[in-house]
């Protein structure tokens, strides 16, 4: 119900900012540990600090750097956050946040993220099959490249097109702050990964793999700290599909867009087009004993994807309530607007 969809989206919010506050709690805390210690040692930081964030932000210049700061580099550390945050999170932050961005605006560009083989050529069936939508694949840096010159995003209808692209990174980098992209995505434990060829091109084989490329860490030993980046990815800017409940997350998919069934289709002739789609094509999971040394050996070589898997399953959940069907989001925002007149 409307009142479920209000209370979960509320909680939602509610924990973003307690985590935001915990977080501010703790650096200042930090901070303050670090002066009474040494003094010398934390100015010296502070000024490291200052000195990065204006090389970044061009701010040392007076007027010039002011300006700069409000343009920063072309193409480059944009997004939904204040210009002091931009490079923290980029290129996500051309992502909107799936949850606390409704009702979803007009110009948003549906993305699917198809970083599995199996997931790309059911959805790809069924978005266009069931949905009669039409989809803008870019498989490879020279079609996103080309994307991103010709600024392809203003030209697209949220309601007709979707991009696809098993590049998650580069392809963030096409859309702007007038076509921000809603991302959508499948998720399978680790055991299951099925990596699309062109992914395994860039980066080949690694432990904690999908860490790894969400983070952009391939060079060094992957941290806790690449994986709270993982996380956020998954928590703030993905609408979360899963394998094992792959028609439910679909169907939760064209509600919350408000795609209807191509061709005049009714709903059980639609949910049949789905069950076609999915018919045979839908991988197995692997089951193996979570204390027999084989997967114990797993666990360790890939502990990060694991729990990143885990959050992957929250986020699933937290979507029953967080996620409004596109009709409900139209009558709120109706709502809305009656309360500001």
């Amino acid at each position: 119900s409307s009142a479920n969809y209000s209370n979960g989206l509320q909680a939602a919010r509610l924990r973003r900012r307690n985590d935001k506050s915990f977080l501010i709690f703790i650096t200042c805390i930090s901070i303050f540990v670090l002066y009474c210690i040494d003094s010398k040692k934390s100015d010296a930081i502070f000024e490291k600090i200052a000195q990065s964030t204006s090389s970044v932000l061009g701010m040392e210049g007076g007027e010039e750097g002011e300006e700069a700061a409000h343009g920063l580099e072309e193409g480059k550390f944009h997004g939904r956050y204040p210009h002091s945050l931009l490079t923290l999170f980029y290129p996500y932050t051309m992502f909107r946040d799936i949850v606390l961005d409704q009702p979803i605006n007009d110009t948003d560009i549906p993305f699917f993220w198809h970083l599995h083989n199996s997931d790309e050529l059911i959805i790809k069936q069924i978005l266009t099959q069931c949905y009669g939508l039409e989809l803008i694949e870019l498989n490879d840096m020279h079609s996103i490249q080309k994307a991103k010159d010709v600024n392809l995003v203003s030209g697209l209808n949220r309601n007709k097109h979707v991009i696809t692209s098993p590049f998650i990174r580069e392809t963030a980098e096409i859309f702007t702050t007038d076509n921000f992209g809603r991302m959508m995505c499948f998720f399978r434990h680790p055991l299951d990964y099925d990596i699309h060829p062109s992914l395994l091109e860039q980066h080949p084989p690694n432990d904690n793999w999908l860490s790894r490329l969400l983070s952009n860490v391939h060079d060094r030993k992957i941290e806790f700290f690449d994986l709270a980046i993982a996380k956020q990815v998954v928590r703030q800017t993905c609408l979360v599909g899963q394998l094992d409940e792959m028609k439910v997350s679909i169907i939760r998919f064209q509600e919350h867009w408000g795609w209807n069934y191509t061709n005049g289709m009714s709903k059980e002739e639609g949910e049949l087009c789905v069950d076609d789609a999915m018919m045979g094509n839908v991988p197995a999971e692997t089951w193996m004993d979570h204390e027999s040394e084989e997967f114990k050996t797993f666990y360790k070589t890939n502990s990060l994807d694991c729990q990143l898997y885990e959050q992957s399953r929250s986020a699933w959940r937290h979507h029953i309530q967080t996620i409004i069907p596109w009709e409900i989001q139209l009558s709120r925002d109706e709502d809305d607007d009656e309360d500001e007149e």
